[in-house]
């Protein structure tokens, strides 16, 4: 697992931070073109207890901005159509509380139609490599085709320039 950092105080809100933050929203939101994603869970290092409190105070509904549990925010029913804006703003209440975005992994549960059945897969999304990794499926025997599948739609959602 790796770990993605950028640290900054509130007057650095810049460009730069906004775009590292759209960078992991917008990679976030490519899954949708493999299935439809169902659930994120964004995975963090341990906090100091003053961050904790804050997270859990303020991250308190998984189908609104998500749901502090156990060094993670969850966010569901992901599906729906304003999910890029829910992901913008969970990663934005991360940074001014925490001064900063500190994500170790992000896993995520996908529905999507493989041979017209409908399966949910784990995938987990790298922030620092900006790419993907399949954990696991419902069909085992699969799963070598199944990631190729899971690859072959996240290549092609791939913003051209």
């Amino acid at each position: 697992m790796s770990e993605v950092e950028k640290t900054t105080n509130e007057e650095d809100w810049d460009a730069e931070t906004e775009i590292y933050v759209y960078r992991i929203t917008e990679g976030l939101q490519r899954l949708n073109s493999i299935g439809s994603v169902q659930f994120i869970q964004i995975d963090l290092p341990p906090l100091p207890d003053s961050i904790i409190g804050e997270y859990s105070k303020l991250f308190d509904t998984a189908i609104e901005d998500g749901l502090y549990v156990n060094q993670t925010i969850v966010l569901e029913q992901m599906d729906s159509g304003d999910s890029f804006m829910r992901v913008l703003n969970a990663i934005r209440k991360m940074y001014f509380i925490a001064k900063s975005v500190t994500i170790q992994e992000i896993q995520v549960v996908i529905n999507l139609d493989y041979k017209g059945e409908s399966m949910d897969v784990i995938l987990t999304y790298d922030p620092a490599k900006h790419d993907i990794s399949l954990v696991s499926v419902s069909q085992k025997e699969d799963f070598f085709k199944i990631l190729e599948y899971v690859r072959f739609f996240w290549s092609k959602s791939r913003p051209r320039i």
